[in-house]
């Protein structure tokens, strides 16, 4: 067991343990270099691009020049590199001032450094150049201009503007450079002509120098170039667009998520108010006529509290389902329901109405059926409301209720003989729900119509008082 303990760890285990490393940092490292990169400045990021782009291509190239590859002519390579870092390094900040002075001054330049034009003016660019032929010296240095012609038309440069300098560019270096090698033949005498004295020294024949098939592909490269910036273009205008609508649906879903919730807590106060309100208004109205009668008639008063506590245990009974149903409740499970109510319980309504003074005349669909639809709860909702507003408000000792069910619809009507008269005009218009709770009924009636489609008038009714009359669509 010692042993074990120092025993040197085996060649397998240390394997895997550097395997698990190795998984865990790199993809950390890289991770936090590319969130640090994201967050510079878009200007920091060109010109660290850029430097680390010219660090790494004139190390190449002293690399190259040192080695059996050096190329014939290195100053142009050098040309290159400084105009592919000035591209960079500007290319997205001033892609037009970028665009033009690449394609006006790198053909020129590359010209005069790789042909012995500049040497024949006086200007030693990079050194000693040493000309090989009239043509491009490697197809790397076409570089400055595809990448410059890609950020132009990513940054917003139209499509034309870009092919025409880019491609027009291109073509004035691959036709320049034999003018320019006769004209520093045509200038070269004695000893210094040893050097080109491999190329003929007419202009017809320096151009056989020039190769049509890479002109063309550097040319379709070059357009190939601009239209992959361009479309670079259009994906970053398509991503702002996607990433706004995003936001405005973000937006309009927590609109929509404050709707569902206040919709909801309205439901919620309305079925709460229509348990509540008609049960404890009758217990209330039977409570005070047997205050009024408890001394002369004491029989009286043990029969009314009896029924209030009959009448409370239902009311207690109905609220503590709905609010089980509430609380219950969660997304993604069934949606449980309160107990649904049936024509008996809307002849117990009149009869609660009957208790406390008010005689009621019950008209309802002969028929047996469950009352499941929203169409029948409405309407068990709005005559029960009705008939709360009469024993509360009404002072009426009549009311008639008839429901009639056909295929046209649901057809409600509540009238009373209230002692109040018939309502005022416009009596829902004037109706408004505050926060005491007063004014709910009539709102509560009107919004329960409106959301099955329906609708709910109250005018005068022939018995003297109020008449509510509903219409309901037909179920479907």
């Amino acid at each position: 067991m010692g042993s074990d303990a120092h025993s040197p760890p085996k060649v397998g285990d240390s394997a895997r343990s550097g395997e698990g490393t190795s998984c865990w940092v790199t993809p950390i490292t890289l991770s936090k270099v590319w969130s640090l990169w994201r967050r510079l400045p878009t200007t920091q990021q060109d010109l660290l691009l850029a430097a680390l782009i010219g660090v790494a291509w004139f190390l190449a190239l002293n690399v190259i020049s040192n080695s059996n590859l050096r190329p014939a002519n290195p100053s142009v390579s050098a040309i290159t590199g400084v105009f592919l870092i000035i591209t960079v390094a500007f290319g997205r900040r001033l892609p037009r001032t970028t665009l033009v002075l690449v394609s006006v001054v790198y053909p020129f330049m590359y010209a005069a450094a790789g042909t012995g034009l500049a040497e024949q003016m006086g200007l030693r660019i990079f050194g000693q150049p040493r000309i090989s032929d009239a043509a491009l010296q490697s197809e790397i240095h076409l570089v400055p201009l595809l990448v410059v012609g890609y950020l132009a038309a990513a940054a917003g440069v139209r499509r034309f503007t870009c092919l025409f300098w880019t491609m027009g560019s291109l073509a004035g270096l691959m036709i320049g450079l034999p003018a320019a090698v006769a004209i520093v033949l045509s200038q070269t005498s004695g000893i210094t002509s040893l050097r080109y004295r491999s190329l003929p020294r007419d202009l017809a024949s320096l151009y056989s120098y020039v190769d049509v098939s890479l002109f063309v592909f550097a040319e379709a490269l070059t357009c190939g170039m601009v239209l992959l910036g361009a479309n670079a273009l259009r994906r970053r205008k398509s991503l702002l667009v996607l990433e706004a609508r995003n936001t405005e649906l973000v937006r309009l879903r927590a609109v929509e998520a404050e709707r569902a919730a206040a919709a909801e807590r309205t439901r919620i106060a309305r079925d709460l108010h229509d348990v509540v309100s008609h049960h404890m208004s009758a217990v209330v109205i039977r409570a005070q006529a047997a205050d009024r009668v408890a001394d002369q008639n004491p029989a009286a008063l043990r029969e009314a509290v009896r029924w209030i506590i009959a009448s409370g245990k239902e009311a207690l009974t109905a609220m503590r389902e709905t609010v089980r149903v509430l609380n219950t409740a969660s997304p993604g499970a069934g949606a449980e329901t309160a107990p649904v109510p049936d024509l008996a319980d809307v002849a117990r309504m009149g009869d609660r109405l009957k208790a406390v003074g008010v005689d009621v005349t019950m008209n309802l669909p002969t028929r047996r059926r469950e009352l499941t639809s929203a169409t029948d709860l409405t309407a068990v909702r709005i005559i029960q409301e009705a008939l709360t507003n009469v024993m509360v408000h009404a002072k009426a000792t009549a009311a008639q209720v008839s429901w009639q069910s056909g295929p046209q619809g649901e057809l409600l009507t509540i009238d009373d003989n209230g002692a109040g008269g018939p309502p005022p005009v416009n009596v829902l218009e004037t109706a408004k729900r505050s926060e005491t709770g007063r004014g709910n009924g009539l709102t509560g009636m009107r919004e329960r119509a409106m959301a099955c489609g329906g609708t709910l008038a109250v005018a005068a009714g022939p018995l003297g008082g109020w008449r509510v009359q509903a219409w309901l669509p037909p179920q479907k």
